[in-house]
């Protein structure tokens, strides 16, 4: 679930560039920032019923291939169940939403 205000922390030393800079690097990607950041950005029904997060995720994959970057994926795993409320409540899901599996023992 990431640490509280990081992003905010670390604005001063943050750099944007041109998705160019990465070619032919090695480049770590966690897939739950995208995934959510994909979902969040539209909750339609639609949405998730077509899987159009799995089209983005597969058109930004493709693109750092054909700049042959070597990725490297990482998931958070199981969500914690003290930290299940603010999950759903980020994504507006509801408990019948959330799988029991995605709870870690």
């Amino acid at each position: 679930m990431g640490v509280k205000n990081l992003w905010d922390i670390l604005d001063s030393c943050k750099k944007k560039l041109p998705l160019q800079h990465l070619q032919n690097k090695k480049v770590c990607v966690d897939l739950s920032c995208w995934l959510v950041q994909f979902c969040s950005a539209n909750r339609s029904p639609a949405f998730l019923r077509d899987k159009v997060y799995l089209k983005n995720l597969f058109h930004r994959i493709r693109a750092l291939i054909a700049l042959n970057c070597s990725l490297i994926f990482v998931s958070d795993g199981a969500i914690p169940s003290v930290k299940l409320a603010t999950y759903r409540r980020r994504l507006g899901l509801n408990a019948a939403e959330v799988a029991a599996d995605a709870l870690s023992p």
